[in-house]
């Protein structure tokens, strides 16, 4: 996310943009959580694609976008990342690179944050107003344009913003990010609209119709008194709400801190806090995969069937070897058979 100082004097000195936490540790520390998290994004995606019923399931279309948004990030914005804390330097000096670079970190989390929030609203009528959805047509203007319209303008208006802004950006090649160079967001009428709109009002949103969603099953549930009820919509309860969960357990606190200073608060105030925040808001990128397969029942069985093959085959070679050792042993002290004529 972007640090809501652009000016190259705000950023000039490495010791005011820096955790307490060394870059080298830095480095380890997201780089442990990094490559399996990569492995865990291709197997989510894989089997969404694959599996017929995950695929054409239309609670998991938004999560499938969500996780290929991620899966970017994790392979593009992480990994220069970590190459900065390697280096003390990015990846290339170069004003598009950087450009490219602040694109895909700020354009993509504020996409997966409206992804997220229009999660929450479509889950209710996913499951308590199925017959808005019972026609091809509905399915269309319902399910698919809000979720096409809600990545557009995710993606478009930070195009806009980030790759032509109506202002000269400052890079700082010696800061990850070069510096967060968005010139845009020294408006203030511009970086209220950002938060309000982007982080605010996205949050509400995810928080009340999350917060409404489990209140509706639980009432219903109880209503009719029918176990059933709850079996068949557990599975979209369990994955939009602990994604929900992740998301803002993350960045609420770092963007109710952007909102007090967007209102004219001095920068310095919770300075060190933002640094913080804006390091471990890679962490949300990084449990996105687990959390998203361990909310499905069917990747968490193929996950455990996967492991337990691993082990199965770890406790059978053991044992095959051992058995031929034997086998060796006997053919090897074996007497010859003398038949005399």
């Amino acid at each position: 996310m972007r640090n809501q100082v652009n000016s190259s004097d705000a950023i000039s000195s490495s010791d005011s943009t820096d955790i307490a936490i060394p870059r080298a540790g830095c480095f380890w520390l997201i780089l442990i959580f990094e490559i399996p998290s990569i492995i865990c994004s291709f197997f989510i995606l894989y089997h969404f694609l694959v599996s017929r019923s995950l695929r054409h399931a239309l609670y998991n279309h938004v999560f499938i976008v969500i996780a290929l948004i991620n899966l970017v990030v994790e392979l593009t914005d992480i990994v220069w990342t970590l190459k900065f804390y390697q280096s003390n330097t990015v990846w290339s000096v170069a004003p598009s690179f950087c450009i490219a670079w602040v694109y895909l970190n700020e354009g993509l989390h504020i996409t997966i944050t409206l992804l997220v929030a229009w999660a929450t609203i479509e889950r209710h009528i996913l499951i308590f107003h199925n017959q808005w959805i019972a026609t091809k047509k509905q399915i269309i203007l319902i399910h698919a344009l809000p979720l096409v319209i809600t990545l557009g303008y995710g993606l478009g208006y930070n195009f806009i913003i980030i790759v032509f802004p109506p202002c000269q950006n400052t890079f700082d090649y010696t800061q990850v990010r070069c510096g967060d160079p968005l010139c845009f967001y020294d408006d203030q009428r511009a970086s209220l609209w950002d938060v309000i709109i982007h982080d605010l009002i996205a949050a509400i949103i995810i928080i009340v119709f999350s917060l409404a969603l489990l209140v509706r099953i639980v009432m219903k549930k109880r209503s009719m008194h029918r176990p059933m009820h709850w079996r068949k919509h557990r599975k979209m309860t369990i994955q939009l709400l602990s994604i929900s969960f992740l998301y803002l357990i993350i960045h609420i606190p770092y963007m109710l801190l952007e909102f007090v200073h967007s209102c004219g608060v001095p920068e310095e105030f919770g300075a060190e806090f933002v640094l913080y925040g804006n390091f471990f808001a890679y962490f949300g990128n990084l449990l996105l995969p687990f959390v998203c397969a361990g909310s499905l029942p069917e990747l968490a069985k193929k996950v455990r069937h996967i492991v337990l093959c691993w082990r199965c085959q770890a406790r059978i070679r053991p044992l095959e070897s051992s058995s031929m050792t034997q086998t060796a042993g006997r053919k090897a002290t074996r007497l010859p058979i003398i038949v005399e004529k």
